[in-house]
């Protein structure tokens, strides 16, 4: 729909002149049968109508390309209500002043088919007002869409941008976390230095290229969560128990990128490494045909609620990607457990 709407303004920019001919030929034609029918002299009444019309072309071209966006557009109400007024009383003045020579050459050359009497002058000036007020209204109407346009183009670049901001912010974050894993095998000479940088460059892949764009499939991105906790996994070996369950179908649903890898992400930071014993994260992916309801639970709990930047980032990049379609629910209560519940309307 969007690419249509651009080449229906495209082409109407480049016909901009054909259409104001062809709404000025209407107008023509509409007033020469209305006001022709009185007397059926419709060739007369094209000659006197064709008199006044360039009047009121005047007319409306000085408002709407000049007044308009002089002084309307511009809040200068006071200077567009005094010019308007006087706009109007010069072009009743000349319209009159046509109408009146018309009339006065017709009686020199006893013209009587199209007399005073024949035409009711009074509602023509007027009719003629109102084509002008109606070509004002259909420009205010276009620049009400134009601007609407414009916000709306505004409010995507923003929100573009400060998608980009943070996920630059986010994955310097994720990347400095898993080199702490990498520099912590490396000190012990582990041999799974090599799955581990694997495993990492994948994941790294995945944030150059699939990180770039608004939504990325959730099948995706559940793979770069697996790779994300065999990362740790190399790290903690045994002392942590990872249980992650899908239900229903994954095909068709997306999600904003690194969504889930911050939600993993922050139970490792603020539960497994502040938990000295034996530690457990449970993930639960839930998904519906309107919802998708992803639950991350770990033992621990973070000292400060909601204030790990992983967090904050998460709710600001859902506030843009879902704006009024998501909840996020942070559950602290207990001293043994934190758990994060995110619900995604489609």
């Amino acid at each position: 729909m969007n690419q249509i709407s651009r080449v229906l303004d495209s082409l109407f920019t480049r016909k901009r002149w054909m259409i104001h001919v062809i709404f000025w030929l209407v107008v023509l034609v509409f007033y020469v049968a209305f006001f022709g029918r009185k007397n059926s002299n419709y060739l007369q009444t094209f000659f006197f109508v064709g008199l006044l019309m360039p009047i009121a072309i005047s007319t409306t071209y000085v408002l709407n390309y000049y007044l308009v966006p002089t002084f309307l557009l511009r809040e200068r109400f006071a200077l567009f209500a005094l010019y308007f007024f006087y706009t109007l009383v010069i072009s009743i003045f000349f319209e009159m002043m046509i109408a009146l020579i018309t009339f006065m050459v017709m009686a020199e050359l006893n013209i009587h088919d199209m007399s005073p009497a024949s035409i009711d002058l009074f509602f023509l000036l007027v009719s003629l007002l109102m084509v002008v007020f109606f070509a004002m209204g259909i420009k205010m109407l276009l620049h009400w869409k134009q601007s609407k346009e414009d916000y709306q183009k505004l409010m995507r670049d923003k929100i573009e941008t400060e998608l980009r901001f943070l996920k630059v912010q986010l994955n310097p974050h994720f990347l400095f976390n898993t080199l702490n894993n990498l520099y912590y095998l490396t000190t012990e000479k582990s041999n799974r230095a090599p799955q581990a940088i694997l495993q990492l460059s994948e994941i790294l892949d995945y944030v150059l290229h699939q990180g770039k764009a608004m939504l990325v499939p959730l099948e995706s991105e559940l793979k770069q969560v697996d790779n994300y906790i065999a990362l740790e996994l190399l790290r903690y070996e045994d002392r942590i128990q990872i249980d992650k369950t899908i239900e229903g179908d994954i095909n068709e649903k997306q999600i904003g990128p690194m969504m889930l890898i911050t939600l993993i992400e922050n139970s490792f930071k603020h539960g497994v490494m502040k938990t000295a014993g034996k530690a457990w994260i449970k993930m639960n992916v839930d998904c519906s045909p309107h919802t998708t309801t992803i639950q991350v639970s770990n033992s621990g709990r973070p000292a400060k609620q909601g204030t790990g930047i992983g967090l904050s980032n998460l709710r600001s990049q859902l506030d843009h990607l879902y704006p009024e379609k998501y909840s996020l629910q942070i559950d602290s209560d207990m001293a043994d457990q934190f758990s994060v519940r995110l619900v995604l309307n489609s």
